[in-house]
């Protein structure tokens, strides 16, 4: 099965990275897709689907094994399982994000300046405490620099969900902020 996924990739460094994180992840990722889909065959296929966006976007990646990585991995691995999810089980499936933006008046932090300004492990505790929807659309937008299309093409939500998500994340940081005492423009 690897040689479909590197038949994707042009570049032989790319192969190279490809398969030191195939090798490396793809344990982890099952046991991922299994704790959300309780089904080996179900698993199996998110973790291939899983491959597939990963191989894509190979050449965004610039350690293959590292910790930024492997949170990366992660949040493909967990929301391609929670698609496959919604697929089987369509009654079960929580709602997708309303498409309504929250007035556009409100002011949304710099993250840069958050990070310079405000100590980073106290953010990141604000950021890990979010929904994992939020989380992963910030996390994908500002560690790893993709912009909302390609956020809404690794997570399979619209354009619009993945900026409304990213939003959502920008405006729970400020709010948590605030709550502390930090004024965020």
């Amino acid at each position: 099965m690897i040689s479909f996924f590197l038949a994707l990739i042009d570049e032989p460094n790319d192969k190279e990275k490809f398969i030191e994180i195939y090798n490396h992840y793809k344990n982890m990722m099952h046991r991922k897709a299994m704790c959300i889909l309780h089904n080996t065959a179900l698993a199996e296929e998110a973790v291939q689907e899983s491959f597939l966006k990963i191989a894509k976007n190979i050449s965004k990646i610039s350690s293959p094994v590292c910790s930024k990585t492997a949170s990366f991995i992660v949040i493909i691995v967990r929301n391609t399982s929670y698609d496959i999810l919604r697929t089987e089980n369509p009654n079960d499936s929580v709602p997708l994000d309303d498409d309504t933006f929250v007035s556009s008046n409100v002011e949304m932090p710099d993250i840069d300046k958050v990070f310079s300004n405000i100590g980073i492990s106290f953010v990141l505790d604000i950021i890990n405490e979010m929904d994992n929807k939020y989380r992963d659309a910030l996390a994908l937008k500002h560690l790893y620099g993709y912009n909302s299309s390609e956020i809404a093409k690794l997570l399979g939500i619209t354009e619009k969900n993945a900026e409304m998500r990213i939003y959502r994340a920008k405006a729970i940081l400020k709010a948590r902020l605030e709550e502390n005492g930090y004024a965020v423009k």
